[in-house]
């Protein structure tokens, strides 16, 4: 058990170190930026260049892909098809709303009656 926490804390320490150097990497560089551009946009004129620089693509990506991202399909709703009456009443239900709640309500009432047991 020793020898997995000792790699764990290795790949730990490794981790951090990596984060370290990318974040003081990309510092040094937008400092470095901010210098070259200062003899000719002033302190602030570079400054704000560089921060433009370094936040506007991936700003401008994350929004982009936030906006054409496909929406997800509506689930259809499928009506249950109990027997031939129903599914031709869907069909016809599809064209005309009205059609739908005072057919559905035949068509219940008609399923019923059809499908009730007689007594022997």
């Amino acid at each position: 058990m020793g020898a997995i926490a000792t790699k764990i804390a290795a790949v730990a320490t490794l981790a951090v170190i990596g984060l370290l150097l990318v974040v003081f990497g990309v510092g040094c560089l937008a400092y470095a930026l901010a210098l070259a551009l200062q003899p000719a946009l002033g302190v602030a004129g570079g400054a704000a260049v560089t921060g433009a620089i370094f936040v506007g693509p991936p700003v401008l990506w994350a929004s982009l892909t936030l906006m054409l991202a496909s929406k997800p399909k509506p689930k259809e709703h499928k009506i249950p098809v109990g027997g031939l009456w129903t599914a031709l009443f869907a069909a016809i239900a599809k064209e005309t709303p009205w059609i739908a709640i005072i057919g559905t309500v035949l068509v219940g009432v008609a399923e019923m009656l059809l499908n009730r047991r007689k007594p022997t």
